[in-house]
């Protein structure tokens, strides 16, 4: 076993946090780079930096325990693996590789709500990313009602990441480009009202619970498992996506959570490519669909807004689904449709009178 030197500052992990953003607020107060952490840690070449948030290689992990005189299974306990072990590999952003001895070293290429950020440096608190936030079904932070951006808001083009305040000695973000603290964007400063991204926030917390295993809200399919949660939405998300019914006509019909003008720059029909790999807002879309999807009628609990009767809302999306040109995916829609909890089976089936 290699024997390292232990490094002078350690800081512990905060719950719920990411390893790449502790390997960063490790390396601030240390004042080196992520790269030059891993290097030191687990031996890595220059041109060889393996995952640090998801399947984080064992070595790594080890060398970082030492480093730090924390125990390995306390670092282990980080990786994404391990805090979300119901999410498939597609349900995380896809990871970007860090590159070395560049202006932008440390930076986290990992989206943020910067409305947490700036309460951070408000309270005097440490900032740090998510775990939550490295999931593609997540798109709005719960608490702000944000969107979550990799970039920074004031630049438009650098990433965030830590460092030591030059007055105070603590750790703050700050953008690799213009070295500006996160603030609220303005162009966001009435989202709160927007009744899209309240339903969006909730459906991403519910995802969240469910691929950590526990139970999500009740609202959306009444009492259920994780498990079968997750083979809805996967349902849906194959409905909304692969399917491809009526050329997209589900995610822009009167009751759905998106305009024409949204998607002019997504274009129809909906490029094929996994959901993790879609721009923030078509992802985000494809969630409100979900979520308006799964409550229909019963969308006046969430206490959310539509410009239609919500009992029109029952219908969102079966009624299309027999209206699709695509006759090869009806079979497969029914097969699906006939695993899901009873009540939002029968209000399928409902709406698909040639199918039932």
């Amino acid at each position: 076993m290699r024997q390292l030197r232990r490094l002078p500052l350690t800081p512990r992990p905060i719950n719920g946090e990411i390893l790449s953003s502790w390997m960063a607020r490790v390396s601030a107060v240390n004042g080196i780079s992520i790269p030059e952490l891993i290097e030191y840690a687990g031996g890595a070449g220059n041109s060889d930096f393996p995952p640090v948030d998801r399947d984080v290689p064992r070595p790594l992990i080890a060398g970082l325990a030492l480093a730090c005189s924390i125990p390995d299974y306390k670092l282990a306990e980080i990786d994404l693996r391990v805090q979300f072990p119901n999410a498939q590999a597609s349900f995380f952003l896809p990871v970007e590789k860090m590159a070395p001895n560049c202006y932008n070293h440390s930076a986290i290429p990992i989206p943020y709500c910067h409305a947490c950020f700036s309460e951070h440096e408000r309270k005097g608190t440490t900032p740090f990313w998510k775990a939550e936030w490295t999931m593609a079904h997540v798109t709005r932070c719960p608490k702000h009602l944000f969107g979550l951006w990799a970039y920074c808001h004031h630049c438009l083009c650098g990433r965030l990441s830590v460092v030591a305040h030059t007055k105070h000695g603590g750790l703050v973000a700050r953008c690799t480009s213009c070295y500006r603290a996160p603030a609220a964007h303005l162009l966001e400063s009435a989202e709160k009202t927007f009744s899209r991204n309240q339903l969006v926030a909730s459906m991403g917390q519910s995802l969240t619970l469910a691929c950590r295993g526990l139970d999500p809200d009740p609202i959306w399919l009444g009492r259920i498992n994780a498990a079968t949660f997750l083979s809805v939405l996967d349902d849906m998300m194959w409905i909304f996506l692969d399917a491809n019914l009526d050329r997209g006509f589900p995610l822009i019909s009167r009751c759905a959570p998106a305009t024409y003008y949204e998607l002019a720059g997504i274009g129809l029909p909906f490029p094929s490519c996994p959901f993790n790999l879609l721009t923030f807002h078509h992802r985000e879309m494809v969630i409100a669909a979900i979520a308006i999807a799964l409550v229909g009628g019963r969308i006046t609990v969430l206490k959310t807004c539509f410009p239609v009767p919500a009992s029109e809302l029952d219908a969102y999306p079966f009624s299309s689904i027999r209206r699709s040109s695509n006759q090869d995916s009806h079979s497969e829609i029914v097969d699906r449709i006939g695993r899901w909890p009873a009540p939002l089976k029968e209000r399928a089936l409902r709406y698909l009178p040639a199918f039932a």
